[in-house]
């Protein structure tokens, strides 16, 4: 922290600076270290460098010492109150240990720190270092500790006299013994390393034109005696002000936006590239009218700022009227400046390309999301925290075929542009495939193959769920992705099982399978990407599970107040991972038993058909539907046997239950429609389609209604049966996720396997 001004201030610094400059020589002449520092305390309880000896490896100082960090022998001595060593192969584990310090501690180095301590108050500590030394002798340590009490009596006289002792901005670089230089000579060379290497460590870190401005105003306004800076960079003519320290708004204002072509001090800076320093009163003599400064204030410096060979914008530093840099320092300034002017180039593209990645993003994700009847939906993308922020998350809502609801969660690996790019493609193919009509399993078959086909090398995890409103029935698949999260009415989370397969993009060749997920009345559907997940401290399980319980703990607030419940409460610059958050909310799924059951039969095997109908009857006699057994059991033989004659593939049977009809589909990969024969001539008596059109009178005459439609490469016949007021609301409520056994004895998971496998067929 700088000195004040006044008399006292002065002496007190004059004070202070003979002192640590006479020890530190005595020192040196008695043990010829390889380095040698005086830390003094900050009010913050922190330690800065005050005085170093000016060696070769003199800039190479650690200049702060964060309060309380004991990894440095300077810090431990203060805190501790006593002598602390560490030897070479101590200091060689420090270094592995934190790699960061490899600049300050560059091979294995002897090291001791005493405390400076005096009337029951540390001041600070003295350190030194000794390069290749294997033993240190206990008369080094009695010296260092001798010297340590004759400056912090020293320093406790300073203070008595003049008030606290502090370190200034800058270390006091001390000459080695037989120097012509006094110490508050030309500043060395060392001392502008040191300037130039923190300037550097900390515009390396910089991600923001703030993180720039304040270490610009920490290592090179404030040791010059600044009191403020300006930024500014031109952009098309106008020079536009990035960031400021120490200036008004009004004074930002007046410069932002000025034409490079109007005759002012900024203006000259960026045109002619020249340095120009005005005192009191020198401005308006140059500069007639100008009006945006007072004349009688401060001094102040405009400076061309270079990167890359040109101009690219100006410095305005407001300075002590008797603290103005000389030519020397000047010269400093400069080279400094042309690192601040680097960086902010580099930030100023990334923010570019960040730019384009965004648009990217928004462009390639729903505007919004569709309005469906009885549902409810939110959703929220957020980028990661760091780094350029934009990945390939993505979350979508399809309105599918025969009333269904396809939500899609998905999350591309990779933090830049080909993570968008991927993202963008595969969000459309999934799109495409689930408007055709396709289930979840085949969408995710289907993409991973054109994945593999586009040959991109970037691995995606997605997961569709296809929800039925009516029913409350949710058909689920997974590649790679973790499980949806899908609440109860009693504040818990429905265990889904789900089949997980692996990424797209891993295994070309790889069949996914879906799993049917009954979802209570009013419950919430949440499909979200590892952003939401907090993993510190406990695995991907745990941080899933507590996600859930978050979701359940609030499932009856409004879906957009949850969502920001979930993402809100996070720190953004801590998250690594962009987020994609998708809730659904079905209110139409209040009615009704929402049971479902489903079953395969094998391609071109019509002996399975007696097998599907005793299926049948036990189903209708669990449901309570003894009543529509037999028209059943005739509608679906018709309809299942026709599929098996004409389509070449697996069939594909699911009937769900309504409260108050039943509804039947039969899936097979034939895209034509099947068409009932009302007429017949007689030359048709052997022909098989006109066999098929006669069943399929017999479904229209039974069904309350039927009809086929699209699904995929082939096509889905349905049928629905009515209930009878006596029959409704009767049989018991199945668990979640309760499903028949098809008459493959395998069950549903078995029967999805096996479909799938067929699903380019026909």
């Amino acid at each position: 922290m700088a000195s004040g001004p006044g008399d006292g201030g002065h002496l007190r610094d004059r004070g202070r600076d003979e002192l640590l400059a006479a020890a530190l020589r005595g020192l040196d002449e008695q043990l010829r270290p390889s380095t040698l520092c005086v830390y003094l305390e900050e009010p913050d309880g922190s330690l800065s460098a005050t005085a170093i000896l000016d060696t070769a490896l003199g800039f190479a100082v650690t200049p702060a010492l964060p309060a309380g960090d004991t990894r440095f022998v300077s810090v431990r001595a203060y805190r501790e109150g006593r002598p602390v060593v560490r030897d070479p192969a101590q200091s060689r584990r420090f270094v592995v240990a934190n790699p960061s310090f490899v600049q300050h501690v560059d091979t294995p180095m002897m090291a001791v720190a005493v405390p400076l301590r005096a009337d029951g108050h540390t001041f600070g500590s003295i350190s030194a270092r000794w390069m290749h030394a294997r033993n240190l002798r206990p008369a080094t340590v009695d010296r260092m500790v001798e010297a340590a009490s004759g400056v912090a009596v020293g320093l406790a006289k300073l203070s008595a006299r003049h008030g606290t002792v502090e370190p200034p901005t800058v270390p006091l670089f001390v000459p080695e013994p037989g120097s012509a230089r006094p110490p508050d000579g030309p500043r060395n060379s060392s001392r502008f390393l040191l300037q130039l290497q923190q300037l550097a460590t900390e515009l390396t870190a910089a991600r923001q034109v703030r993180d720039v401005v304040a270490a610009t105003y920490q290592e090179l306004v404030r040791p010059f005696g600044g009191q403020g800076i300006l930024l500014c960079l031109e952009d098309r003519g106008r020079l536009r002000a990035v960031g400021a320290s120490g200036l008004s708004s009004q004074e930002v204002g007046a410069v932002d936006g000025l034409l490079l072509a109007e005759g002012s001090p900024e203006a000259d800076a960026v045109l002619r590239s020249v340095s120009t320093i005005f005192r009191p009163g020198e401005l308006a003599q140059a500069y007639p009218g100008l009006g945006r400064y007072d004349d009688e204030g401060p001094a102040r410096a405009f400076l061309p700022m270079v990167a890359d060979d040109r101009t690219v914008g100006c410095c305005v530093l407001v300075l002590d009227p008797d603290r103005v840099p000389r030519d020397d320092e000047l010269a400093i300034v400069m080279i400094m400046l042309g690192q601040v002017s680097q960086s902010l180039k580099r930030i100023r593209l990334n923010e570019s390309q960040e730019a384009l990645i965004h648009g990217m993003q928004r462009v390639l994700l729903p505007r919004e999301l569709p309005d469906v009847p009885g549902l409810e939906s939110a959703a929220r993308y957020l980028p990661a925290g760091t780094g350029t922020g934009v990945g390939g998350d993505w979350y979508d809502v399809v309105v599918l075929p025969g009333g269904q609801v396809g939500m899609i969660i998905g999350d591309v690996e990779g933090h830049n542009l080909d993570a968008v790019g991927t993202m963008g493609q595969m969000r459309s193919a999934v799109r495409a495939y689930a408007a055709e009509g396709h289930d979840p399993a085949s969408v995710l078959t289907r993409s991973n193959r054109l994945l593999d086909e586009l040959g991109g090398d970037l691995f995606v995890t997605c997961c569709c769920v296809w929800l039925t409103p009516e029913t409350g029935v949710a058909t689920m698949a997974s590649a790679g992705h973790h499980e949806p999260a899908v609440t109860r009415e009693d504040g818990g989370v429905v265990p889904t099982a789900l089949p997980v397969g692996p990424p797209l993009g891993v295994a070309a060749g790889t069949v996914y399978r879906h799993k049917d997920v009954v979802v209570p009345p009013n419950a919430v559907v949440a499909l979200f990407t590892d952003g939401l997940l907090d993993v510190r401290g406990r695995g991907a399980a745990d941080a899933y599970a507590q996600v859930g319980r978050r979701i359940a703990a609030h499932a009856g607030e409004d879906l957009e107040t949850l969502a920001d419940r979930l993402t809100g409460t996070g720190d953004p610059p801590a998250r690594q991972d962009d987020l994609a958050l998708l809730l659904v909310r079905n209110a139409g799924s209040a009615d009704g038993h929402r049971r479902v059951a489903r079953a395969t039969v094998h391609r071109h095997d019509v002996r399975r058909v007696a097998e599907l109908r005793g299926f049948l009857r036990d189903l209708m006699a669990a449901w309570g539907h003894e009543s529509l057994t037999d028209e059943l059991e005739t509608l679906m033989s018709e309809v299942v046997t026709n599929a098996l004659i004409h389509a070449h593939s697996e069939v594909d049977v699911l009937l769900r239950e309504y409260p108050d009809r039943l509804r039947a589909e039969v899936r097979d990969n034939d895209p034509r429609p099947p068409v009932p024969a009302v007429v017949l001539a007689p030359d048709d008596s052997g022909d098989g389609e006109a066999e098929s059109g006669r069943g399929l009178l017999i479904v229209d005459a039974l069904a309350t209604a039927w009809g086929s439609s699209p699904a995929g490469r082939g096509k889905t016949t349905w049928f629905e049966m009515a209930v009878p007021e006596t029959e409704r609301g009767e049989g018991d409520e199945r668990d979640e996720g309760d499903e028949g056994e098809g008459p493959d004895g395998g069950g549903p998971e078995r029967g999805n396997r096996e479909v799938n496998g067929e699903a380019d067929g026909g």
